[in-house]
């Protein structure tokens, strides 16, 4: 039962690593638009699972520490963090996103509005 354990560790300790360094190497290279935002949680998020991965036990005394129970509920409880911070960045790209479009819409209406009017000078 502990060998399996160990296997479980190796894989996702391998599993982590493989995307974290990716996410470094993408933003590296300047691949795929990779900002620094999304470089900062990519490597937070999975450096965090090999952490854990290695360190199983470091969990309890967190959990212990501030007093959030068993190591299933601080699990959750980080997850639910991460959630409404993930869930906060979209609405927040997506208010700026509309901005951007209210903007260009106002502006290429001006601008329609403009060439009309330079046209009925023009007939007159």
């Amino acid at each position: 039962m502990k060998d399996a354990f160990i296997i479980f560790q190796v894989i996702i300790a391998l599993i982590s690593s493989y995307f974290l360094l990716n996410g470094l190497w993408k933003f590296v290279k300047r691949e795929q638009k990779q900002t620094f935002l999304k470089v900062f949680y990519t490597a937070v998020i999975w450096a965090g699972i090999l952490f854990l991965s290695i360190f199983p036990d470091s969990l309890r005394v967190f959990s212990v520490k501030f007093g959030l129970g068993e190591n299933l509920n601080t699990i959750i409880f980080i997850g639910f963090v991460l959630v409404f911070m993930a869930i906060f960045k979209l609405l927040t790209s997506i208010e700026r996103l509309e901005q951007t479009i209210s903007e260009l819409v106002r502006k290429n209406a001006l601008d329609d509005l403009s060439d009309f009017v330079e046209e009925k000078d023009k007939k007159h």
